[in-house]
C-alpha cells in the first residue's frame, strides 16, 4: 500500500507539472502563454501577435495567447504559473506588490513588462433608453462586464464612488463587450461598461448597426473628480474623438487607464530584454491587429504609466529601456 501512495503521488506530481503553462523543455525552450481577454477586445488578438513575433523571433522561446475573462483572470493564472505574459493595468502591478488587489489575497512580487496603450472606460447606451448621464443607469438593465474581467473591476469602483449599488439600484447582467453588443442589439440590455483601446472592433459594430444610435456616455469633469479622489492612482482623465470613433458627433469626455504586459519577477531577464526588444522591432506585424502599434516608442511605453508602476519594472524590460534612454 505504502509504494501504491508513492506511486500515486509521483502521477500527481508530475500531472501538476503538465499543468504549468510556463515550462522549461529538455532542449531548453522556454514555452508559456500570453493571458489576454475575450475574443471581442484588443487584447486576444494583439496577445496573438505578440506570441507569433516572440515564437519567431526570440530564440528558444516559444508563446502562445489564450482568450480569457480579462485583467484578473489573468492575474490569478500569472500568479498560479500557468502563464508567462499576461495583460493587466498599470495599477494592478503596484497593488498586487503592495497586497491590495482582493482577488489574490495577499502580496505578489509582479514586474511591468511595457506599457502599450491609454485604455478608456467606455460607458455605451443608445438612443431611446432615457440614459443622458452615470445616473441614469439606476433603474436599469446594465452589463457591467465579464465577471473577474478588468471592466468589472474599473465599473464597481466607478458605481461605488458616485454612491450606486449595482446590486439594489439595477438590473445587472455580467457580460463582455461582444456579448453586451449582441444583448444592445437584442434590446435585452440598456447600457454596458467596458474598458478597451479605441477603436475597439465590437464597439465599431455596434455603431455601424442600421437603424441604433450609440452613445457613449461622459464622465464629467466633476464625477471624474470623485471618482480619482475614491480611486487615487486608478483613472486618468482622455476624450473620446471622433479619430477614434468616426460616428460620434462631438469629442467626449471619458476616463482611462492604461494597458500594459506583466510578468511575475522570476521570468528571466535575458529573455526578457529580447522579447521587448523583438515587440520593438516588430511593430509593423502588431499593427495589423493594433494601429497604435506604429506609434509605440520606448519612451510612449514607460511615460503613459502611472510613475508609481514604473518601480516595477521587470529587470529585464529595465535594461532594455535604460539603453534606449527612456529609464535612469
Amino acid at each position: 500500500m505504502k509504494y501504491r501512495n508513492t506511486i500515486l503521488g509521483f502521477v500527481f506530481i508530475a500531472f501538476c507539472v503538465a499543468l504549468f503553462a510556463v515550462s522549461v523543455s529538455a532542449q531548453q525552450k522556454l514555452s508559456f502563454s500570453i493571458v489576454t481577454g475575450g475574443t471581442g477586445g484588443v487584447w486576444y488578438p494583439l496577445g496573438g501577435a505578440i506570441g507569433s513575433v516572440i515564437t519567431q523571433k526570440v530564440p528558444g522561446v516559444e508563446a502562445t495567447a489564450e482568450a480569457t475573462t480579462a485583467a484578473i483572470d489573468n492575474l490569478k493564472l500569472l500568479v498560479a504559473n500557468r502563464a508567462g505574459l499576461a495583460w493587466a493595468y498599470d495599477y494592478h502591478v503596484v497593488w498586487a506588490n503592495e497586497g491590495k488587489i482582493e482577488a489574490l489575497r495577499k502580496k505578489f512580487p509582479l514586474r511591468v513588462v511595457m506599457g502599450f496603450y491609454e485604455q478608456p472606460f467606455h460607458i455605451v447606451t443608445k438612443e431611446g433608453t432615457g440614459i443622458k448621464n452615470l445616473m441614469d443607469l439606476k433603474g436599469k438593465r446594465v452589463s457591467t462586464g465579464a465577471p473577474n474581467s478588468g471592466t468589472e473591476e474599473q465599473a464597481d469602483y466607478v458605481l461605488k464612488a458616485l454612491g450606486i449599488d449595482w446590486n439594489k439600484e439595477m438590473k445587472r447582467e455580467k457580460l463582455g463587450a461582444t456579448e453586451s453588443v449582441a444583448a444592445m442589439k437584442d434590446g435585452k440590455i440598456d447600457a454596458f461598461f467596458w474598458s478597451g483601446a479605441v477603436p475597439t472592433s465590437s464597439i465599431i459594430d455596434l455603431a455601424s448597426t442600421p437603424g441604433l444610435k450609440m452613445v457613449l456616455l461622459p464622465v464629467t469633469g466633476k464625477e471624474a473628480e470623485i471618482i480619482a479622489k475614491a480611486y487615487p492612482g486608478v483613472f486618468h482623465k482622455t476624450k473620446f474623438t471622433k479619430a477614434g470613433y468616426s460616428t460620434l458627433d462631438k469629442d467626449v469626455d471619458a476616463i482611462a487607464i492604461t494597458a500594459v504586459l506583466v510578468a511575475m519577477d522570476t521570468f528571466p531577464a535575458d529573455k526578457m530584454y529580447q522579447i521587448v526588444s523583438a515587440i520593438f522591432a516588430n511593430t509593423t506585424e502588431l499593427s495589423a491587429v493594433w494601429k497604435g502599434a506604429t506609434k509605440l516608442t520606448p519612451a510612449s511605453a514607460v511615460n503613459q504609466m502611472a510613475p508609481e508602476a514604473i518601480k516595477f519594472l521587470h529587470p529585464g524590460s529595465h535594461k532594455y529601456f535604460k539603453e534606449k534612454g527612456a529609464v535612469k
